[in-house]
């Protein structure tokens, strides 16, 4: 509602206080605009929100909760968005790790289990030992990728390319 439409829709009079007067002229003054058109904007901003004018802490209020509400769903947005993009394709991977391991531990059981129980007991050291070291290669190689995410998460190293 401009001018235009208030020149329209015509004009009444509106008693109120000389301070209230002179705080729209000098807030309209302030704004380069015409003192109707502030009032008229004044009164479509509390109207359209809802709110009541005379309660300021309600309106703050009610405005800082709008901005809150605002936000939460800009960061759900986001978290849904991490999680499609991130956080599954991550999880699919750790799955697909998971099985594979599996699968090979049980492909090692049933290889060991054709060998003769003597030839078992002989070879059951190297086994162990073969054992041990992977065991000490994927704890060093998972420590490496951790740190290569956590330098990542906090800004210092590109996660891109660091891991071949």
């Amino acid at each position: 509602m401009g001018a235009d439409s208030v020149v329209k829709a015509g004009y009444t009079t509106v008693r109120m206080s000389t301070v209230a007067h002179e705080s729209i002229v000098r807030e309209a003054k302030r704004f380069r605009l015409k003192n109707i058109d502030y009032i008229d904007a004044a009164i479509r901003y509390f109207s359209l929100r809802g709110l009541n004018p005379v309660e300021v802490e309600a309106r703050e209020g009610t405005l800082i909760l709008q901005e809150v509400k605002r936000l939460g769903d800009r960061l759900l947005i986001y978290m849904q968005e991490e999680e499609r993009g991130v956080l599954l394709p991550m999880l699919e991977e750790l799955v697909r790790i998971r099985l594979t391991s599996e699968r090979i531990l049980r492909l090692e059981e049933v290889l060991l289990s054709t060998f003769p129980e003597e030839e078992l007991k002989g070879k059951k050291g190297k086994v162990e030992q073969l054992r041990s070291q992977n065991e000490s290669a994927i704890q060093a190689q998972v420590r490496s990728v951790m740190e290569l995410a956590n330098d990542h998460v906090r800004g210092k190293k590109p996660l891109k390319n660091s891991v071949k």
